[in-house]
């Protein structure tokens, strides 16, 4: 055992406490190993099993743990726990005292070697989703018995019954989760409508309340510990949008305003409870969206880019230095850490998954295997990726299982760093496990980890971000600025891409070799490829000199608008010369995504004018409040509209329940 010393104390409080458990105990072979490996093994488990010692007797008899359970046995086994009941929501105690009943038997089954870490992970994913729908089933058989069924109209004009999906994001939407983590969620309903009890109120009202007393009855804090803790903010608008919303409205966000990493993260959505085509029907709508730029580098960019400020956020933290003899790293974020490996894998899906269906997978072992497949890794860069993924999530889960704690950080001191040695899976047959052995693996899975990340993300690069050799005589050679001297100006950018706009675009082509780009230059040459894939575009840009310079300087002088051109560089036509800018389009839109369009044009336009033409501030501070007062009076006039036509007034008695007849 790792921790005899452990073992030996928990053994001992056992016969004092609960003599007679302690004799069933003892007389069992199988139960007396379990008990000593858990006691040896897991605190927060251990004095589980001082509390219910039948625990024990149950396992050991039970003659299943050599298998994974299905989410349809554990659900089985959660509808005959005592205090589960069926026809009611479940107390938070009794699904937190569950939870722990099925970590003791996935607990054994992962160190005793009875089943892979993808065992262990996909059987904790099954206890979640398990739990998950029997909490959403007596949440919703209650609210429907005060306020009726939600109904809605479909496209015949037939009432239907509102369905609503629990989606899983994160490592619960891979199949892949921890022992102690948070459960990513977003919750979808439906459509608009009612519902048709004595106390009607909208399908919204209803399944905000299911999704509210849903977040509050699984992240209750009791005797028992944390259910699990339910974050919200990957859903549509984070923490600012609404807590359920409806499939249209989950479409519409998706298509005009979701983000590069929002769809990257819906990679791994998947349903874990409540109605499955619902959330099926939105996950086909979005997985073009997700694949679709599958010759786009910037959806790389996007990840290295995230990948680098928090590798910078945990530079500035001493305790969590990339070291890995440092107190405190944490291993899921360090540079060669576990998210390193989840960045990589998803950047390769997402550059490939459109032309590949193959490699489109939520979990991180399985894709990685599907890109070995498909050539898209060397064996030995999956062998590396792979034997450090699963290095790194069994060291995870060690250090979670002991104390139930959401930790990813290794702790100091020798004694303490080998005692998880001890409990890690042995790498070699008759290894001694130290702390310097677990220093050595961590330090060559981390480095091996980066090393690949670099070599593969470098080589997705096109062809054409390689920048040209220094010719003779180039920066290289240029004295260095004297004291009270300005420093030389920055090189003209001299790209492979600037070569190959030679031949298509040749005035272009100058006057961006011409241009002192810092810190702008791989966003400009993102955007130039969007140009080159667009004949228009590249003969407007060609066409007119003035409007590539100010295209230049707007990139260098704002990212924000800078990544507006590169998703839509058909927006380069809103950088007019100095002169009026009217707010123009806002107010005669037919629909909200025609509204916001024309919002982003405008506001291009004025802050354009403000950057490039020296605008007087409180001039375009005067624009940017009548493009307000145009959207604002825009918005009323679609909202009014889309009310009256979904609850038109027939009648002055008119009632909710009359839009079901």
């Amino acid at each position: 055992m790792p921790d005899p010393v452990q073992a030996g104390h928990f053994l001992h409080r056992l016969e004092l406490e609960t003599p007679a458990a302690f004799e069933r105990i003892a007389s069992s072979p199988a139960a007396l190993r379990y008990s000593i490996v858990t006691f040896s093994y897991s605190n927060f488990l251990s004095q589980a099993v001082l509390r219910y010692p039948e625990w024990m007797l149950q396992v050991a008899t039970s003659g299943d743990l050599h298998k994974v359970l299905s989410v349809e046995e554990i659900s089985a086994r959660l509808s005959e726990f005592p205090g589960a009941d069926a026809s009611a929501p479940p107390s938070p105690l009794v699904l937190a005292r569950f939870r722990r009943r099925l970590l003791l038997r996935i607990l054994l089954r992962d160190v005793l070697g009875m089943g892979t870490l993808s065992d262990v992970t996909e059987e904790l994913s099954n206890l979640s989703d398990a739990i998950l729908e029997f909490a959403y089933n007596g949440i919703r058989r209650e609210l429907v018995a005060r306020h009726g069924v939600p109904l809605y109209v479909d496209a015949d004009g037939e009432a239907r019954e509102c369905g609503f999906s629990v989606i899983s994001l994160g490592k619960l939407g891979g199949q892949e989760l921890n022992y102690s983590s948070d459960i990513d969620l977003m919750f979808v309903y439906t459509a608009q409508g009612f519902t048709d009890g004595l106390e009607p109120i909208s399908n919204k009202e209803f399944f905000k309340k299911v999704a509210n007393r849903y977040t509050e009855l699984l992240s209750t804090y009791t005797a028992e510990g944390f259910c699990y803790r339910v974050d919200l903010r990957l859903r549509p608008d984070g923490r600012h949008g609404e807590v359920c919303i409806s499939l249209d409205g989950a479409r519409e966000y998706y298509r005009t305003r979701g983000r590069d990493w929002e769809l990257q993260m819906l990679i791994k959505a998947r349903v874990s409870a409540g109605d499955r085509e619902l959330a099926r029907e939105l996950l086909d709508f979005v997985e073009p969206m997700i694949y679709s730029t599958t010759t786009d580098f910037t959806a790389v960019e996007s990840v290295s880019e995230t990948r680098e400020r928090i590798g910078e956020k945990l530079a500035a933290k001493p305790r969590r230095a990339s070291s890995p003899a440092s107190s405190g790293l944490d291993i899921k974020l360090c540079p060669g850490g576990i998210r390193d490996i989840e960045f990589l894998v998803q950047c390769l899906q997402r550059l490939h998954g459109g032309r590949e269906p193959w490699v489109r997978h939520g979990g991180t072992r399985l894709a990685l295997f599907r890109l070995r497949g498909k050539d898209l890794l060397s064996a030995t860069e999956y062998s590396r990726l792979a034997s450090a993924y699963e290095f790194l999530r069994n060291l995870e889960h060690r250090l979670q299982f002991h104390d139930d704690r959401q930790t990813h950080a290794l702790p100091a001191g020798a004694e303490t760093q080998e005692l998880i040695a001890k409990k890690m899976p042995a790498s070699r047959p008759g290894e001694i496990a130290t702390a310097e052995s677990l220093q050595s693996q961590l330090h060559e899975h981390l480095n091996g980890v980066r090393d690949v990340y670099e070599r593969v993300i470098h080589a997705q690069k096109p062809m054409y971000y390689t920048l040209a050799p220094a010719v003779e005589g180039g920066a290289s050679d240029s004295p260095a600025a004297l004291p009270g001297e300005s420093p030389a100006p920055p090189a003209p950018v001299s790209s492979n891409l600037v070569k190959f706009l030679d031949q298509r675009a040749p005035q272009l082509a100058a006057v961006v070799a011409r241009s002192s780009l810092r810190r702008s230059r791989d966003r400009f040459e993102s955007f130039l490829e969007k140009i080159l894939a667009n004949p228009d575009w590249l003969a407007h840009l060609e066409a007119d000199p003035v409007l590539v310079e100010s295209t230049v300087d707007l990139f260098e002088h704002s990212q924000y608008f800078a990544d507006q051109l590169i998703r839509n560089p058909d927006l380069i036509s809103e950088l007019s010369p100095a002169g009026e800018a009217p707010v123009g389009g806002a107010e005669f839109a037919q629909d909200a995504s025609e509204m916001r369009r024309a919002f982003s044009r405008a506001m291009l336009r004025i802050q354009g004018q403000s950057i490039l033409c020296n605008v007087p501030i409180f001039t375009t501070l005067e624009r940017t409040s009548d493009l307000a007062d145009s959207v604002v009076s825009t918005a009323y006039r679609l909202a009014l509209a889309q009310a009256l036509a979904a609850s038109p007034p027939a009648s002055s008695t008119y009632t909710p329940r009359d839009q079901m007849m």
